[in-house]
């Protein structure tokens, strides 16, 4: 587990985020003596109430909202095996061009 945390961390507004080799990654923020764990970055930030419009709360949203997106998984790229795509393939010959016929 990797902790990173928001750089203007203070004593009563603290706000962290943990990347996790099993289960999504999730934030965990403190304000007003409450701790709560948030898997959605603007759910952390919507936590600052009003303050949210402040400077602070404005790049704590930048922070949290890059962090999320950084860490996303990356999908990888899935060969093509449907049926429609050998269709498509064959289509180059006529159906009829190798066939003999019985007279």
């Amino acid at each position: 587990m990797k902790v990173e945390a928001f750089p203007l961390n203070t004593r009563d507004c603290n706000f962290e985020y943990f990347r996790v080799r099993e289960g999504p990654n999730y934030f965990v923020s403190f304000y007003k003596n409450s701790s709560r764990l948030h898997y959605d970055p603007k759910e952390c930030w919507r936590v600052l109430g009003v303050a949210k419009f402040t400077d602070t709360g404005k790049a704590l949203k930048e922070w949290a909202v890059g962090l999320f997106e950084d860490n996303l998984p990356k999908p990888e790229p899935v060969a093509d095996t449907s049926f429609a795509s050998e269709a498509m393939a064959e289509e180059e010959e006529a159906p009829n061009d190798n066939t003999k016929m019985i007279t």
